[in-house]
């Protein structure tokens, strides 16, 4: 019987696909189950920029994923600089934990420290995060929301979002849902 369980995550996938009875929302579950990623995988962390340039912020592993499209990863830390925009020293064991959602136009990291103490909270606001078997993909929108370890609420870079709209690289229509975004999760936080 080897091969069983692909055939049988294939028909589950393909009865995902085809069956008109099903609403329309993408079946994340039965192709995770199919491709991955699954706990314990490693994903790379794709950050592309509206002028084109990709950066992998590394790869991280997945530590959950559930049928609704979220996938929890981790990456560990190697010490020196600061964490960007939160002005905090960055230490070698320091662990970065990043929530993703399918289709979610934002996605936050939380950094802390060996000792498990919260050392800050990154929020991204970006194109609808894509979850893939082997990356996680979106383009940076510029604007980002961060908690500070005081609970201080800080939104940073509308300036670059200004600068990107003026530049042609982020449209106008882009620009003003990366900003509704980012209100949105000031007020959150």
């Amino acid at each position: 019987r080897a091969g069983s369980a692909d055939a049988s995550a294939g028909v589950d996938l393909a009865e995902a696909l085809c069956d008109p009875d099903a609403d329309a929302a993408f079946p994340f579950g039965v192709v995770t189950d199919a491709f991955g990623p699954a706990e314990g995988d490693a994903i790379r962390l794709e950050h592309g920029k509206p002028d084109g340039r990709l950066i992998t912020l590394g790869e991280a592993t997945v530590t959950a994923v559930d049928a609704e499209g979220s996938v929890t990863v981790e990456r560990e830390m190697t010490g020196g600089g600061t964490y960007d925009g939160l002005d905090v020293p960055r230490e070698a064991g320091d662990v970065a934990e990043t929530s993703l959602k399918e289709g979610r136009w934002w996605y936050p990291t939380t950094y802390r420290g060996r000792d498990g103490t919260v050392r800050g909270t990154y929020v991204n606001v970006c194109t609808p995060v894509e979850v893939f078997p082997d990356a996680a993909r979106y383009v940076d929108l510029h604007v980002d929301v961060m908690k500070h370890p005081d609970g201080t609420v800080e939104r940073v870079d509308d300036d670059e979002l200004r600068d990107a709209e003026a530049a042609g690289t982020v449209p106008a229509s882009l620009a003003e849902k990366a900003r509704s975004v980012a209100t949105a999760l000031e007020n959150a936080l």
